[in-house]
């Protein structure tokens, strides 16, 4: 940089290759590892120990970086990158200032395509690419060790015969090679980390060795395998790799993650090993013309499949169904969902695409990102609106085998876009690239990694539907680069925006209790999921409250969505009427007392009785209708509690069907409201601390 002036990219990337490949860059680079790369974790508790401004500090490398100094690397002519060992280098130092440099150089470039008042893009045609390629390229990754592993299995089941045929080794013994050279490197580098905190000097040489494994280990180990394994995911360290000639060239260390320096492997990455073994197979495939269409049948079944498999797993296996169709609206763009989810008035629709990003689109050429997120994103997910329209008029929907699926006739629905691959910034594009008009539910983009994680730490259909709703609300209000993060701030605090805010951005160290849950994982530890908050809040009979609604049938889990939609303090004065109900019935010998409450849906009618008698539970649904026709409201949710049994719910009836005027309920709703008089009080209601009205109704004396 010369004064103030960036330099072009074409001469910072110069100046990296000339650092990558001078003497000694090797070791450079394993101190690089050290410094940016490792976690202590402490395996009782589970949870990484390092600092939180330290672990998700901006100033490490990411693992692009990482890979675009090891892609220089291996193009140096002969030995010098690792034959020597220098002291004292000032490798480190340039090397974060040239990255820096290119990240300020890619950042310019994006600046200068985005409008930051009107946050639209500019009317260039390399727009959208210059704005994307950042948070592409610097985007965090979205997949753990453990679930490259867990996948790549079923991934490619099918696929055996011709994997054994083409490459001499099939996916199993590929994951047992990649496994033992993990856990090697991870035993070598936990190793390196006692002997640091014990004050030993280790020079970067030792750091250069404990990355290092054996050729002829693993040859004894693996037998003839090892070298089918080697052909595929390792690259010689020097005189390799010529086309990487810009940042967003192909990178041949980027698929072949594993470094030969002749008798042994410089494993540099072990997150990009398995990844590489999660992602290469299918294009070795797709180079096969004459598999190229098996492959991809195989692709699209394994996601449709394992998405099946991890909602059934939450919402059970009769409410789960893969490929179901609107037999009446054949060649429409809704006709067939790949995965569809029903849960009393919920309904997801989920569809599932193993389309990723193309290395062209991540260089920035607008065209193949456009087509990219095109195939990727927005035709699946207007694909699922037009499914949603179907639901919503009341189009027959039958199952794989022609059986007829009953869904609400006035279903609350979310479309999920499920891909099989990262698709870095996905979220941040889908805001400028998707069409949505007025009253289209936000989409939700997950890829594999994000949805098994999703699933195991929102393990319940309540826990999963609120956090799909909270996730939607505040698509257009809420950003931040990881999916984690929104999670991870859900968990602790619940997914809202707070009352003064009109827009927030969440950071990375929100992703921390997810993160812990993960990496331990990773480690192969057993860890507690960590419990959210809505599981875990203590107000008097509102925990009994919730903990008995979340096991209700499906028709109630809009209820506990109501409820989980209040405040602290809307839950605390809900808590004090239940108990001042309680009493005054036990007290008075009254048959009902109620109160009303609106919600972000509709509304609530709790009535406490004096036992449950046919007359109490009518006269209960009688003051819920009422209200519900009186405030206009779609839904409107009756639950009755008998003083006479021990637990809180001893009745729940929803009132579901779209508002509309009628005088017959309009007299009815008049009869009831002479029956009974209200009083009204104030209440706090939702995480947006809105004031809003109750209508508390007891019986008629």
């Amino acid at each position: 940089m010369t004064n103030g002036t960036l330099r072009s990219m074409e001469a910072i990337f110069g100046d990296l290759q000339r650092l990558a490949q001078s003497e000694g860059a090797l070791h450079e680079i394993s101190g690089l590892i050290y410094r940016d790369w490792v976690l202590n974790v402490d395996l009782k508790k589970g949870r990484v120990i390092d600092d939180p401004s330290e672990r998700w500090s901006g100033e490490k490398l990411n693992t692009n970086e990482l890979l675009l100094l090891l892609g220089l690397l291996v193009q140096a002519p002969d030995d010098c990158t690792y034959a020597t060992i220098t002291v004292g280098s000032a490798f480190a130092a340039e090397a974060d200032r040239l990255l820096r440099e290119l990240h300020d150089r890619i950042n310019a470039d994006a600046a200068s395509v985005f409008d930051q008042e009107s946050r639209t893009f500019l009317e260039k045609p390399e727009a959208l690419g210059m704005f994307a390629r950042e948070a592409i390229y610097y985007g965090p990754a979205s997949f753990y060790i453990h679930q490259f592993m867990k996948f790549a299995r079923q991934r490619y089941k099918a696929d055996g015969t011709w994997l054994l045929q083409k490459t001499g080794i099939s996916m199993r013994p590929m994951i047992e090679i990649a496994n033992f050279i993990v856990r090697q490197i991870t035993a070598n580098m936990d190793f390196i980390g006692r002997e640091r905190a014990a004050g030993k000097t280790v020079h970067n040489g030792e750091l250069t060795n404990s990355l290092l494994v054996s050729k002829a280990c693993l040859r004894k180990k693996f037998g003839s395998k090892v070298d089918a394994f080697l052909s595929k995911f390792a690259i010689p360290v020097a005189g390799a790799n010529g086309a990487f000639d810009s940042p967003f060239a192909i990178n041949g260390v980027s698929i072949a993650p594993l470094i030969d320096l002749g008798d042994c492997l410089y494993v540099p990455n072990q997150y990009r090993l398995m990844e590489s073994i999660y992602e290469s197979p299918f294009y070795w495939m797709f180079a096969d013309n004459a598999y190229r269409n098996t492959a991809a049948a195989h692709r699209g079944l394994f996601l449709e499949e394992t998405a099946a498999h991890v909602m059934r797993k939450i919402f059970g296996e009769g409410n789960v169904f893969m490929n179901a169709r609107f037999p009446e609206a054949v060649g429409s763009k809704g006709e067939e969902v790949d995965v569809l989810v029903r849960y009393g008035e919920f309904v997801l629709i989920l569809q599932a695409k193993s389309k990723r990003i193309t290395l062209k689109a991540r260089a920035g050429d607008p065209e193949a990102l456009r087509a990219d997120f095109k195939g990727a994103i927005k035709d699946p997910f207007e694909q699922a609106l037009a499914s949603g329209e179907l639901i919503r008029a009341g189009a027959k929907c039958v199952d794989a085998s022609g059986k007829l699926i009953k869904l609400s006739t006035f279903p609350r629905i979310f479309p999920i876009v499920l891909l099989s691959d990262m698709f870095p910034a996905a979220t941040m594009l889908a805001r400028s690239m998707l069409d949505r008009k007025a009253g289209d539910p936000a989409p939700v983009i997950w890829d594999m990694g994000v949805f098994d994680c999703a699933s195991r730490m929102l393990p319940s259909p309540i826990e999963m539907l609120f956090y799909l709703k909270a996730r939607g609300d505040v698509f257009d209000r809420i950003i931040s680069d990881s999916e984690y993060n929104y999670l991870g701030y859900h968990i602790k605090a619940k997914l809202a925006l707070p009352p003064d805010a009109d827009f927030m951005v969440i950071d990375r160290d929100f992703a921390t209790v997810v993160d812990d849950y993960m990496i331990s994982a990773d480690l192969g530890l057993a860890p507690m999921r960590p419990k959210g908050v809505l599981e875990t809040i203590k107000i008097p009979l509102i925990s009994e409250l919730l903990a008995e609604l979340r096991k209700a049938p499906p028709e109630i889990a809009a209820v506990v969505i109501d409820l989980y939609e209040f405040s602290g303090a809307a839950l605390e004065e809900v808590s004090r009427n239940i108990s001042m109900l309680r009493e005054e019935i036990a007290r008075t010998g009254k048959a009902l007392k109620a109160f009303s409450i609106p919600t972000e849906s509709g509304g609530l009618t709790y009535a406490v009785t004096l036992d449950l008698s046919p007359d109490s539970s009518v006269a209960a649904a009688a003051i819920g209708r009422r209200h519900k026709y009186e405030t206009k409201s779609d839904r409107w949710y009756v639950v009755v509690d008998s003083i006479g049994t021990e637990g809180p719910i001893d009745g729940l009836l929803p009132l579901v069907w779209p508002w509309r005027e009628d005088e017959q309920e309009a007299e009815q709703a008049a009869k009831v409201g002479a029956m009974f008089r209200s009083r009204q009080e104030e209440l706090i209601v939702g995480a947006a601390g809105k004031a809003e009205r109750s209508a508390s109704t007891t019986a008629k004396e």
